[in-house]
């Protein structure tokens, strides 16, 4: 009896599905990837990413900070280093101060970072709102209305680094719901200087808003010499040598870009 070709098991497996069965699965593969499962801290594999990536006084700009989650998974991962946390909105700040304002190694900061400095309004559907973006969101088909408007104030990495002195950033982390690209956008500078170790950022369904596309970072990271890597659910960064339309999926992701050289450095296998 002839062995079964991958090809053949395939098409068998998948001539007996539905439709819906068939995107479920499609998504659980994905998922499993990395694709699609960022959406949740505890279950996105960055810490263990981080952990294994930085070193032990590691300094974090947190961008997007919200009320204070990723910092304090930082400061629990590496609790020597040190957190500059962006937070633009009033209401949210006012929990991150609460949580993290006693910290000696956490600089809050009631700003956001972008490609240049300004004010522009925040769209939220809540007074507390994980959806808080610079652009007015169309969620319909979440039943979920942007409707709520704060005026914030933005700066850029750049003037921000001179402001406060800082040589280095270990860590750029950045979400800010579809506006990741403009953040970049105000580090050129240390970037084109080499003053950034890692950057982390996430991709997903605000980027349809924005009309961002992962191919932008590629070409955008590409410029300053640094590669892109998929975080997995484990712990692993897959690194993607090379760009792909296959890879423009818009369920929330986490992604790491570093310079070639660390990324050749750093294997996919399951961190330490």
């Amino acid at each position: 009896m002839a062995t079964e070709t991958l090809d053949q098991f395939v098409a068998r497996i998948c001539g007996q599905l539905s439709f819906e069965q068939a995107i479920q699965l499609s998504k659980a593969l994905l998922e499993y990837q990395g694709f699609g499962s960022g959406a949740w801290l505890d279950g996105s594999g960055e810490m263990t990413a981080v952990k294994s990536l930085l070193g032990p006084r590691p300094i974090l700009f947190d961008v997007g900070g919200h009320v204070g989650d990723y910092a304090a998974a930082f400061l629990t991962a590496c609790p020597e280093g040190r957190c500059y946390v962006f937070e633009p909105s009033e209401s949210h700040f006012r929990i991150l101060n609460e949580r993290l304002g006693r910290f000696a190694n956490v600089v809050l900061v009631n700003t956001g970072l972008g490609a240049r400095s300004e004010e522009r309004p925040l769209y939220k559907h809540a007074d507390i709102s994980g959806l808080a973006s610079l652009t007015k969101r169309r969620l319909d088909h979440f039943n979920i209305a942007m409707d709520k408007v704060e005026m914030v104030r933005l700066q850029t990495v750049d003037e921000v680094m001179a402001q406060h002195k800082i040589e280095t950033i270990d860590l750029l982390k950045i979400d800010v719901e579809g506006h990741e690209l403009d953040v970049l956008k105000g580090a050129t500078l240390a970037l084109r200087g080499n003053r950034i170790g890692f950057v982390q950022f996430e991709f997903g369904g605000c980027n349809l808003d924005t009309r961002t596309t992962l191919q932008d970072f590629y070409y955008f990271f590409q410029s300053f010499g640094f590669q892109i890597g998929l975080i997995q659910p484990a712990g692993r960064v897959q690194w993607l040598t090379q760009y792909d339309e296959f890879f423009e999926h818009y369920r929330t992701t986490n992604y790491l870009a570093t310079s070639r050289n660390n990324a050749g450095r750093i294997s996919a296998a399951p961190p330490r």
